[in-house]
């Protein structure tokens, strides 16, 4: 039987950019992974990242920085594509 390994995950904030009301702000970020691949990802709890902070996923959860991020559901998508997604949103 052979052991499935999950292969790493790792991505990089490329920018971030603040919306929301004044109350509650919140931030989205543009990410590039080490798949090639880039999403545009929200953090659950809202906080704001930096560009150049680092993400990874290990075992289930993501991290960023090491400190447990909780990110809401995204998809990987092409670089052009998440730039205008980060412009329009």
């Amino acid at each position: 039987m052979k052991i499935k390994h999950a292969m790493p995950i790792e991505g990089h904030i490329v920018a971030s950019r603040r919306m929301g009301e004044t109350s509650h702000p919140f931030c989205i970020h543009n990410v590039m992974f080490n798949n090639g691949k880039f999403a545009v990802v929200r953090a659950a709890s809202g906080i704001c990242l930096k560009p150049g902070d680092t993400l990874h996923r290990y075992e289930s959860a993501w991290f960023c920085n090491n400190i447990q991020t909780h990110l809401l559901p995204f998809e990987y998508i092409e670089e052009n594509e998440s730039q205008r997604l980060l412009n329009e949103y």
